[in-house]
């Protein structure tokens, strides 16, 4: 069976759907932010073990980044300064991201890393809801459906090579070098964001 006219009409409007410049930024931004979680989740638990924890303290770790993050989420979009300050937000999530994950660094104990995590999930709580706002500024279904499909499948692929990537680093060098490169990609992240305060020829948040 033949695809119909309109049909056709649509997937030749999907291709010629193009991202804005604020579109790209964000992704862009996003994928050099995201490289460092890869490269640390697997190898988690290797590395709470190595400053005297267990299992239990990876997971309490781990629970006070979503709940801390989470809540902050919920307190931070009522404001009529987050909601009128989008892209400042976004820039400054991520800067926020990247000093937490300084902190990395100076965790000795299970204890310190419970106020590293804090520090994180207070500064994704900032970050994700203004970036997921502009992401989906002004965007028809087509546009919606190839912008998130990008990220969705960027971020699986960036964040797979993130983890072989930490291993390898971990294996055969240390935490310390890791933590190094999650630095510089997060510190990328940031420079990268700072675009999105270059004028565009359409106005958004």
């Amino acid at each position: 069976m033949w695809p119909s006219s309109s049909s056709l009409a649509r997937i030749a409007f999907f291709h010629r759907s193009k991202m804005t410049r604020l579109s790209r930024t964000l992704l862009v931004a996003s994928l050099l932010g995201l490289f460092p979680t890869g490269l640390l989740l697997p190898i988690y638990a290797i590395f709470v073990k190595n400053i005297g924890g267990d299992i239990l303290d990876a997971g309490i770790a781990y629970g006070l980044f979503s709940i801390s993050s989470g809540v902050f989420v919920l307190v931070v979009t009522k404001t009529h300064f987050f909601k009128t300050h989008l892209r400042g937000m976004v820039v400054l999530g991520y800067t926020l991201v990247t000093l937490g994950q300084l902190g990395y660094f100076l965790v000795e104990t299970p204890l310190h890393l419970f106020i590293t995590q804090v520090i994180i999930g207070i500064a994704t709580g900032l970050l994700d809801p203004s970036w997921d706002s502009l992401f989906s500024f002004g965007k028809n279904e087509a546009d919606a459906v190839r912008s998130w499909s990008l990220w969705s499948g960027g971020q699986r692929i960036v964040t797979g090579f993130g983890a072989m990537a930490g291993a390898f680093v971990v294996g055969a060098y240390s935490f310390t070098l890791l933590f190094g490169i999650m630095f510089v990609f997060n510190l990328l992240a940031v420079f990268i964001s700072l675009r999105l305060f270059l004028k565009e020829k359409y106005s958004s948040p």
